[in-house]
C-alpha cells in the first residue's frame, strides 16, 4: 500500500521526527512518501532513517506558502497513494481540495502530534476534511471528541518505541548526587518550560547535577536563567546529539516539565531503558505513560512538588527495579504499534469490516501524584 505523509514545520531533531523514523524503518509492508513544506535548516533526523527501499522523504527548499502547497500537490498528484497521513489542519485540507478537485480515491487520516487545544496546527474547522483520526494520547482523543469529532472516527493509537534490544541504565551508587537528565528543545517559557524545572532544582536541599541535552531558539534565556538562579554550576550542557542515551551511563531518573505535549516520545524512550521519569501532569500524555511503577506526575506549574518529587527518587533510587521499569512500556512497543496500524489501514481502505487487535492493557492503571 503507498501512503503519503504531509509534515507540519519540523525542526529536524524533535519527537515527531524520532516517530516518522520509526514507522519508516519498521512498517515494511507498505510504501512510504513524506512530504515536508518545511524544515530546520539541518534536518539531523534523516540519519535515524535506516530503510534503503520503500520510502522518500521529499523537502521542500526554502520558499513563500504558494510554493510548498504547489511542492505538496505536484508530489501527491504523482504518487497516487492509498491514504494520506496529515501532521496539520492545512495538509488535511489541501489533500481534500486535491481529491475533490482531481477525482482521487485515497483516504485522508489526521495523525497530530501534539496538543490541539494549545497549539494552532489544527483548528475545528480543519477538522471536517479527514475521513478518520489518530490519536497518540487519551488527552488528544478527549479533545477531539469534545470538538465534535465521531468516536467511531477516533483510533487511539500512541507513539511506537523500540525496547527489546535497550540496555537498562543503572542508578548512581549511593552516596553520589542526585544525578537526572533532560532531553528536548531548549524553550524558557514555551512548551518546555525550563523555567519550572530550573525553579524545582533551585529548590532542592540535596547535592544534584543534571546533564542537559538538546537545542532550540531559547538557548541563551536558559543558559541565561541558570545563571541568574546561581545552578548553572551543576549544569552540563551537551547540545543537540543523535543518540543522547549513549552518553547516559547512570542516572537517576528523566525530568520533564512541559506545559503541555502530544505523547511525550523522551518519556517512553527513558522508561524503555528502564530510567523512572518525573513529569508535570499536562493535559495530553504523561498520563498514558506514567504509573507507580516508573515514575510520578507533579502538578502544573508548581516548582515545590517538583522539588519534593525530585528529593523522593534522590533518597529512594534504589526503589525502581529498572528491569520492571523497562517493562511498563512493552504496551509501546514498536511491533505492536505496527500490527495496530495495519489493521487501520485496512480498515480505512476497506480491506477488512472490523479492527480486532487491541493494545495490550498497561500493568496498573494508577497515576502516581505529588
Amino acid at each position: 500500500m503507498k501512503i503519503t505523509l504531509i509534515t507540519q514545520y519540523l525542526e529536524g531533531h524533535g519527537g515527531t521526527e524520532r516517530v516518522i523514523a520509526e514507522l519508516l524503518n519498521h512498517d515494511l509492508k507498505n510504501d512510504y512518501l513524506v512530504l515536508v513544506p518545511r524544515s530546520g535548516e539541518h534536518p539531523e533526523w534523516l540519519q535515524w532513517i535506516n530503510r534503503s527501499t520503500g520510502q522518500q522523504v521529499k523537502i521542500c527548499p526554502p520558499a513563500d506558502e504558494t510554493t510548498q502547497v504547489k511542492f505538496i500537490s505536484k508530489n501527491l498528484l504523482a504518487y497516487q497513494p492509498a491514504i494520506v497521513l496529515g501532521l496539520e489542519g492545512k495538509a488535511n485540507r489541501l489533500a481534500a481540495q486535491l481529491r475533490q478537485q482531481y477525482q482521487l480515491d485515497y483516504q485522508i487520516i489526521s495523525w497530530g502530534h501534539t496538543s490541539i487545544n494549545d497549539t494552532d496546527f489544527f483548528n475545528r474547522q480543519d477538522l471536517q476534511f479527514p475521513d478518520y483520526h489518530l490519536a497518540i494520547s487519551s488527552g488528544i482523543q478527549k479533545q477531539l471528541l469534545a470538538m465534535g469529532v465521531p468516536a467511531a472516527k477516533i483510533f487511539l493509537i500512541y507513539n511506537p518505541v523500540t525496547i527489546i534490544s535497550h540496555q537498562t541504565i543503572p542508578a548512581p551508587p549511593a552516596g553520589q548526587p542526585f544525578h537526572p537528565i533532560f532531553i528536548g528543545r531548549m524553550i524558557l517559557d514555551g512548551q518546555k518550560n525550563i523555567r519550572l524545572l530550573f525553579d524545582g532544582l533551585k529548590l532542592l536541599h540535596i547535592p544534584w547535577k543534571l546533564d542537559m541535552f538538546g537545542k532550540g531558539y531559547d538557548f541563551p534565556k536558559v543558559k541565561q536563567y541558570a545563571q541568574k538562579l546561581g545552578i548553572a554550576a551543576n549544569i552540563s550542557w551537551h547540545g543537540w546529539l543523535p543518540n543522547p542515551w549513549q552518553m547516559v551511563s547512570q542516572a537517576d531518573g528523566l525530568l520533564l516539565s512541559s506545559k503541555y505535549e502530544g505523547f511525550p516520545m523522551v518519556l517512553v524512550e527513558a522508561i524503555s531503558r528502564g530510567l523512572p521519569v518525573i513529569s508535570t501532569n499536562c493535559p495530553t500524555g504523561p498520563q498514558d505513560i506514567i504509573n507507580h511503577q516508573n515514575g510520578i506526575l507533579t502538578p502544573m506549574d508548581d516548582a515545590p512538588a517538583f522539588a519534593q518529587a525530585c528529593t523522593w527518587l534522590y533518597l529512594n533510587r534504589q526503589l525502581y527495579k529498572r528491569q520492571q521499569v523497562q517493562q511498563t512500556m512493552r504496551k509501546f512497543d514498536v511491533k505492536n504499534y505496527i500490527r495496530h496500524l495495519e489493521e487501520i489501514y485496512r480498515f480505512v481502505t476497506g480491506k477488512t469490516q472490523k479492527i480486532t487487535f487491541k493494545l495490550p492493557d498497561s500493568d496498573d492503571p494508577s497515576k502516581p501524584t505529588v
